[in-house]
């Protein structure tokens, strides 16, 4: 059992920044962008640390921000440079430049995810969530991991997702796999880059929308039912040849991350190891408090983020069984987290029996670790390919 806790310091953020491939201004960048937009209309830096962690280019970022100087006309702006890469985009496809076309095609994608965040607009959020679909749909096949939209059972219905698998030189004939539960009012899409990494250090991917997910005004149906929806992803990864289903990790991200270790304590052995990041306890008896920061935090009314934290704290009860859970376990927290608080996370460590479980405390960060996460992709990768490395020689 090991903690380990990150301090952030000057020089410390700059080598992650680097590392992450922001530069040395990323840190400038985001300020000046969180003041840009907060100048009129409040708007959280979360968004904008969430943009710039998942791969949205942060020079263009702070151009668009710039032009639209009031934070109500950025959706508009980012919309459009959405529809110049796509633009861009189908012009080098015409002409099978691939790599190029991929390339746009993704940043198409991006911008499209946050215009339709930012958006207030429900019939017009619905068309850029299309607008994105659509546009990842088009650089799927081009990725230097393809992405392959799946179908996966659930109930009486099926689940959208993207399976991605490693090359054939980067991972043994059966692929381990790691399965992303990505945060409420999240997107597939938004898991690229983190797919990326997993993907680089072998590991197939598979990500997917919850059920009754319809971009960001995802509402879960009543029905959902957490131990079928863990039955449903092993079912369907069993039915792959390339997949090692002995070698099944759970990655959630916040409300994900409950779902992860409600999964995991449903079925230990089915899924090997756990990755809990920014994961909340106890949320019904801090409801009222939490409402607001939560909807601020993922741009939602308080009313939607209710029902979400009021439905998922139902359907994922966690608390009181976190004890009985012995797979590898890595939790992550922020200490400015206002929703996942430092407390919280240190009592899903301290609960867990799990003999091999690790403790990463960032004291600077908020909810899901966005200004840390560029770099700690790469460390989250390296521990669960030791577990993998684990097992591998157990069964040698």
């Amino acid at each position: 059992m090991r903690t380990i806790q990150l301090r952030e310091r000057p020089k410390h953020l700059r080598s992650r920044a680097k590392r992450a491939g922001l530069g040395d201004l990323s840190q400038e960048i985001i300020g000046n962008i969180y003041q840009a937009i907060t100048g009129n209309v409040h708007m959280p830096g979360h968004f904008v640390r969430r943009a710039l962690a998942n791969g949205l280019p942060a020079a263009e970022f702070k151009d668009a921000i710039r032009s639209a100087r009031k934070a109500r006309n950025l959706p508009d702006y980012l919309l459009a440079a959405s529809e110049q890469k796509l633009e861009r985009a189908l012009y080098w496809d015409e002409l099978g430049l691939k790599s190029r076309s991929r390339d746009l095609y993704l940043e198409s994608s991006l911008w499209a995810i946050y215009a339709e965040l930012l958006s207030d607009d429900e019939e017009k959020r619905f068309i850029v969530w299309q607008k994105f679909r659509e546009s990842y749909r088009r650089a799927a096949p081009y990725f230097n991991h393809p992405a392959e939209e799946v179908s996966i059972h659930y109930l009486a219905s099926s689940l959208s997702g993207y399976l991605r698998l490693p090359q054939a030189n980067e991972a043994p004939a059966k692929r381990p796999v790691v399965v992303l539960l990505n945060s409420f009012f999240s997107t597939r899409e938004e898991l690229h880059y983190l797919e990326n990494s997993l993907l680089g250090q072998g590991f197939a991917t598979l990500s997917f929308d919850y059920p009754g997910a319809q971009g960001h005004s995802a509402q879960l149906p009543s029905s959902f039912d957490v131990k079928e929806l863990g039955n449903s992803i092993y079912l369907f990864l069993s039915t792959r040849p390339e997949i090692d289903c002995s070698s099944i990790t759970l990655y959630g991200l916040s409300l994900g991350g409950r779902i992860a270790l409600l999964m995991a304590l449903n079925y230990p052995e089915r899924f090997h190891s756990v990755v809990s990041i920014s994961t909340p306890l106890r949320i019904l008896e801090d409801l009222d408090k939490r409402t607001p920061i939560y909807a601020r935090e993922h741009l939602v009314s308080n009313g939607v983020a209710r029902s979400a934290l009021h439905e998922l704290a139902l359907h994922t009860n966690i608390e009181d069984d976190l004890c009985q859970l012995s797979a590898p376990l890595l939790v992550l927290g922020g200490g400015k987290d206002r929703i996942a608080t430092e407390s919280q996370t240190k009592q899903i460590f301290d609960s867990s029996q799990s003999l091999d479980k690790k403790l990463i405390l960032c004291p600077g960060a908020g909810h899901n670790l966005y200004e840390m996460m560029p770099s700690l992709r790469y460390e989250i990768a390296q521990w669960i390919k030791q577990r993998r490395s684990s097992v591998s020689h157990e069964f040698s």
